[in-house]
């Protein structure tokens, strides 16, 4: 019996998620599916890694230390995750501090998009970090110009799109 409620509560929630979001029954947590629509500073945050990269010959660049002020203000670096576009250094547990390196570096697929071989999703949706999907619509970093980060945007975007 409780494993059928159980059951019911986890497809309402997730139906709720999907569309606007909300909060969920049993633990009053707000919870939703975003959309994260690859922008013009997540691709400007690609470019200046690549070319860092390229121009220190380092394995991974020290972002906190060494990006300029709109890669570390605008935090979109870590969005571009979502596309499998650039990847943060495993931090070895035993360290202890802060709970990231702050070491990034693109992949291959990242090299890949900078370069204008390949194009990916618009859109990532991500719901407690984790991708969920992506939108059909496909673009080249060089479509991504023209898009500018908009909450209400984010806020306003649904899994079902």
């Amino acid at each position: 019996m409780l494993s059928g409620t159980l059951n019911s509560f986890r497809k309402y929630w997730r139906g709720m998620a999907e569309k606007d979001g909300g909060h969920c029954p049993v633990c009053d947590r707000w919870g939703k599916v975003y959309a994260r629509i690859l922008n013009k500073t997540m691709v400007k945050s690609l470019i200046w890694l690549c070319k860092e990269q390229q121009r220190t010959k380092y394995k991974w660049i020290d972002v906190p230390n060494t990006g300029p002020r709109f890669v570390i203000r605008s935090n979109q670096l870590p969005v571009l995750k979502s596309w499998g576009l650039v990847e943060r250094c495993p931090k070895d547990a035993a360290e202890g501090g802060a709970k990231y390196s702050g070491l990034w570096r693109p992949t291959n697929k990242g090299w890949d998009f900078y370069h204008g071989n390949i194009k990916v999703p618009k859109k990532a949706f991500a719901y407690n970090d984790e991708i969920e999907g992506y939108s059909e619509e496909i673009v080249s970093i060089h479509e991504c110009f023209d898009t500018y980060f908009n909450y209400r945007e984010v806020m306003a975007g649904r899994f079902d799109d």
